[in-house]
């Protein structure tokens, strides 16, 4: 006898992918807007239009959702730094100021689009257990040893001062972001309050890492 054909529809190609980045995309929408303990696995569920069932049927529990959100996030992060770019290789003090002036824009323009996800990564996620806290450590390790690699780059060609540890420079540059992300968090997001934060950290940079016979040009623009 001839084989039937199988009643219902045949599998789509690719849907479980599809349907477990729709859940972490609508968890991650959810836990930055009500907080993750306020979330119910049925919230993320409304949000995604499936049923609750289907949420469990790829994820076993809402903290292994929030390690999938927390990865997501700081994908958006990363992209948004482009840390990756500081591999153009700046031959000067100036290049690499106008370089980290670049990743703290784009990073603003991330924020404007998505404004809750500093409390997500900075609050919510933090606050969880001591492994979620090490990955957001972990995100700054990535990003400062591109930075670390660069200041190495001048102090050996002579433009940056040759008495600066690179790696901790290159920790202590990116928490001269926090007064920012502080801003974010406050609300006071101005194209004023940005630029303001913006230039003190540039001129901050400018003034510790040039050496001292170098004529001062000014943080870049």
């Amino acid at each position: 006898m001839p084989e039937q054909p199988r009643r219902g529809r045949p599998p789509l190609a690719g849907l479980p992918e599809r349907r477990r980045q729709q859940i972490i995309e609508s968890a991650y929408a959810v836990f930055v807007e009500r907080g993750y303990e306020a979330t119910a696995i049925s919230d993320v569920a409304a949000h995604a239009g499936i049923g609750q069932g289907t949420v469990y049927r790829y994820f076993a529990s809402k903290r292994e959702i929030l390690d999938h959100v927390v990865d997501f996030g700081f994908e958006k992060l990363i992209d948004a730094l482009e840390p990756q770019s500081l591999l153009s290789r700046p031959n000067s003090a100036e290049e690499l100021l106008a370089g980290v002036r670049a990743a703290i824009t784009r990073l603003y323009a991330m924020l404007e689009h998505d404004p809750d996800f500093v409390r997500l990564a900075l609050v919510e996620a933090s606050a969880i257990d001591k492994e979620l806290s090490d990955r957001l450590l972990g995100v700054e390790l990535l990003v400062s040893t591109f930075v670390a690699q660069e200041l190495r780059r001048g102090v050996a060609a002579g433009w940056i001062r040759a008495d600066i540890d690179p790696e901790v420079t290159a920790h202590v540059t990116l928490t001269l972001v926090v007064p920012g992300l502080l801003q974010e968090m406050r609300g006071d997001n101005t194209p004023q309050a940005r630029e303001r934060a913006t230039a003190s950290m540039l001129t901050l940079l400018e003034k510790a890492l040039r050496p001292s016979h170098s004529v001062t040009a000014g943080p870049a623009r």
